[in-house]
C-alpha cells in the first residue's frame, strides 16, 4: 500500500492546525506545510466538508482543526482524501475480477482480511500520536 501524496499532505496540514490554537489563513499553512496554495485549497475543501476542519471567512478568518488529535485518525484522511483503502482491485469494482468465480477466489478472501487489518492499524495511529513525530 502506498499513501498517496495528497494523503501525506493532508495529515501535514491537520497535524500542523492540531498543533495550533489559533486560526491560520490557507496562505501560511501552506507555507509552513510546504504544499502549494493551490493543494491547500483543495485539501482544506475536502476536510471542511468531512467536519475535520472548520472553515472561517472574512478578514479575521482562517482554519482550525474541529477535533481533538486523539479524533483524527490517518484512516480517516485517507477515507475522505482517498475514498478509503482497497489492496486489490476486486476491492472497489467487482467487474475487473478476473475469475468467473469470484466468490470462491482463496485470494479474495484471504486480503479481505489484510484489507481490514491495515484499516483497523490506521484507525490507532491519531494526530495525538504522530505530533511527537512531526518535523512542522
Amino acid at each position: 500500500m502506498l499513501i498517496s501524496r495528497e494523503v501525506d499532505y493532508g495529515i501535514r496540514i491537520v497535524l500542523l492546525l492540531c498543533e495550533t490554537s489559533r486560526k491560520m489563513d490557507a496562505k501560511e499553512i501552506s507555507e509552513i506545510s510546504g504544499v502549494s496554495i493551490r493543494f491547500t485549497l483543495k485539501i482544506l475543501g475536502k476536510l471542511t466538508s468531512s467536519d475535520l476542519v472548520e472553515s472561517f471567512r472574512g478578514a479575521k478568518g482562517g482554519y482550525i482543526a474541529a477535533k481533538k488529535p486523539k479524533e483524527i485518525s490517518v484512516y480517516d484522511l485517507i477515507q475522505i482524501l482517498e475514498g478509503g483503502i482497497k489492496v486489490n482491485g476486486c476491492f472497489e469494482d467487482k467487474t475487473s475480477c478476473s475469475t468467473s468465480k469470484m466468490a470462491l477466489c482463496g485470494l479474495r478472501c484471504k486480503l479481505d482480511e489484510v484489507n481490514f487489518k491495515i484499516k483497523e492499524e490506521l484507525r490507532k495511529i491519531t494526530m495525538d500520536k504522530l505530533k511527537n513525530c512531526s518535523g512542522l
